[in-house]
Order: C-alpha cells, then sequence, then structure tokens
C-alpha cells in the first residue's frame, strides 16, 4: 500500500526548463560568455545549480576560472526569476488535491536550491500539499544520495515499502534505486524520454501526470 510519495519538482510537477534556459543565458552574457541552447538547458540540469552551470560555461570553452563568478551571479538573478513563466503541467494541481484528500504524504525533493524549490512552489499554490519541500541545502546531500532518504525517513517516518519516487530524470531513478523504493518516471519532463525507457526501469511510467493517482490509489 502506498502512503507516502516523493516528488521531483522541475519536470514532474512543473515545466521550468524556460526560466531555467533564460537566466542561465542571462549569467553568461554578463560574463560575455556564448549562450546555450534550449536543448542544452534540457541536458545539463537534474544534478544540481552548480553543476548546471559548471556545464554551461564551458560547454564551447574551458572557461573553468570564472565558473564561481557566473555561479554566483546565476543564483542571484535566479532568485528573483525562477518562476517567471514556470506552470504546472496538466492535471497536476488536481491530482496533487485528490492524493491529498486520500491522506497520501506528499514530499518534494529537488537539486534546485531549497530557497528558489520553495518559491516556485508557493507561487504555482502547491505548497499546501506537501509535507516537506526539500531542495539543496536542507541534508547536505544531492539526488541520488541515499542519505537523503535516510534524512527524510526518519524525520517522517516512513518505511521503503510504502513509499515511492516520482521524477523525469536519472538522478531520481538512482535515488530510488539506491534507497531502495519503488521509482516511477514521467516520460514528458525535461529528460529525453528514450533516456529513462533505457534505464529498463521495472516500476511504471506516466505519459501524463494525472496517471499517478490510478497508480497510487
Amino acid at each position: 500500500m502506498i502512503k507516502n510519495i516523493i516528488f521531483d519538482l522541475d519536470g514532474t510537477l512543473a515545466d521550468s526548463i524556460d526560466d531555467i534556459y533564460h537566466c542561465v543565458n542571462a549569467a553568461l552574457t554578463h560574463f560575455n560568455l556564448k549562450n546555450i541552447t534550449i536543448e542544452d538547458a534540457h541536458n545539463f540540469v537534474g544534478n544540481g545549480a552548480r553543476m548546471l552551470i559548471k556545464r554551461a560555461v564551458n560547454k564551447y570553452y574551458n572557461n573553468e576560472n570564472i565558473e564561481e563568478e557566473v555561479y554566483s551571479f546565476y543564483m542571484k538573478y535566479y532568485e528573483e526569476h525562477c518562476a517567471d513563466n514556470t506552470k504546472l503541467y496538466c492535471g497536476v494541481y488536481d491530482t496533487l488535491e485528490l492524493l491529498y484528500k486520500h491522506n497520501i504524504n506528499m514530499f518534494i525533493i529537488s537539486n534546485k536550491p531549497n530557497k528558489m524549490v520553495k518559491k516556485t512552489a508557493e507561487k504555482l499554490n502547491i505548497i499546501k500539499f506537501f509535507k516537506a519541500v526539500i531542495g539543496d541545502g536542507v541534508y547536505p546531500y544531492m539526488k541520488p544520495d541515499v542519505n537523503i532518504w535516510y534524512g527524510i525517513k526518519n524525520d517522517y517516518n516512513l518505511k521503503e515499502d510504502e513509499t515511492i519516487m516520482v521524477g523525469d530524470g536519472v538522478p531520481d531513478y538512482d535515488f530510488a534505486v539506491n534507497s531502495k523504493i519503488k521509482c516511477v518516471l514521467a516520460l514528458y519532463g525535461i529528460t529525453d524520454k528514450n533516456i529513462l525507457i533505457n534505464l529498463n526501469n521495472n516500476d511504471y511510467y506516466l505519459n501524463s501526470f494525472k496517471e499517478i493517482a490510478d497508480y497510487a490509489l
């Protein structure tokens, strides 16, 4: 019986790639660096803001000497613009409301900086559905590190056989495997669905968010 669902944010609950893309390029432009493409943005996200900027800064040339400066600019700029155009995927709000009414304990775990995760969830009016909203900085680890699971498991008294992970990225899948919980992969999100299918996930795939209710209830 499923009692707890852990959701990723970007690419699972929220379509946020445009804001990420524009904010990265604002930072690159500020330092006179060549901009990335929207396809690059899709490929570079998933492992946190620092890795995103590292990949973007060094795509065309070795610019390791200014990575930290670009990262600092990006973080300030993204904090102001992280939810300008971000929107929920179709069916997310109603499905979260349904799961909430069925007393499913829900959590967000994202590799996005915690302040931006909370700001996005608040702007999208979904924070009320979650027991906890956890971004980078809450625990000293990031997905797919199993220590995040140990942290949330202990803090909220969760059990592996009652919990599932819903995400759209390889770090989400690896986190679930490391944590020994079932994984449901969203094929509509940021990560190329062929990459996710090739993971040979034996649990479940979502073509639309509302399908998670059929799986969990």
